[in-house]
């Protein structure tokens, strides 16, 4: 059970760190969204993504932008609020301290899932495992943060969703979009679970992170 007074502390941290980025980025996808739904390609055909043929290749930003938003909300906030605020408090268990962390992303990225439903369209199961997949991805994104740079971290997952464009078959990401995507769950329940177990593995090796170093 997260602690309360803790988690305040923490959210104001946490919108200190992310509100600038916030009130570029979401703005910026919310225009996109409307303008695109203007052109009669909300909802599904916004998250169609594409599928590559020889010859001619396809690069959908709109698409790649979408994806990306959330992490570009986040930012280093992870990584600053463990390596630079966590030892404020290190009494705290560390437990209780990261389970703030992956609660404050996994509430932002269920705000951005719910903005993406206002635009109607998307199937209910595809939808749904849209929320999966990225609730795993920002919980290993997080993870991530304690041990490299958060531009390292953005760049690998900007490098991941660029090869998801490029290659219609690989396994995991390419179940976000509508084009490639099968209703059996398989890749993005298994992508997911090895996600969640990196993020977990890496949350407990946080005890040989030295923070006299940050």
């Amino acid at each position: 059970m997260l602690n309360k007074t803790l988690l305040t502390r923490n959210l104001q941290l946490y919108w200190h760190n992310i509100k600038f980025r916030f009130l570029i980025v979401y703005p910026a996808m919310l225009l996109l969204l409307t303008f695109k739904s203007w052109q009669g390609m909300a909802g599904i055909r916004l998250f169609s993504g594409v599928l590559q043929v020889p010859g001619a290749i396809v690069f959908p930003f709109d698409w790649l932008f979408i994806m990306l938003a959330v992490f570009l909300i986040i930012g280093d906030s992870p990584r600053e609020l463990f390596l630079k605020d966590y030892p404020i408090v290190s009494r705290v268990p560390a437990g209780s301290y990261l389970a703030t962390i992956y609660f404050m992303n996994a509430s932002l990225t269920v705000m951005i899932w719910l903005t993406w439903q206002l635009f109607g369209g998307l199937p209910l199961i595809f939808s749904l495992e849209m929320l999966l997949i990225f609730l795993a991805l920002t919980a290993l994104y997080a993870s991530l943060q304690f041990f490299v740079s958060s531009l390292l971290d953005l760049g690998l997952y900007a490098a991941a969703f660029i090869l998801a464009i490029l290659v219609n078959q690989l396994p995991f990401l390419s179940s976000l979009m509508y084009l490639r995507y099968s209703a059996h769950w398989a890749d993005g329940l298994l992508g997911s679970a090895l996600c969640l177990l990196a993020a977990w593995i890496l949350s407990r090796m946080i005890k040989y992170i030295d923070f006299s170093l940050e």
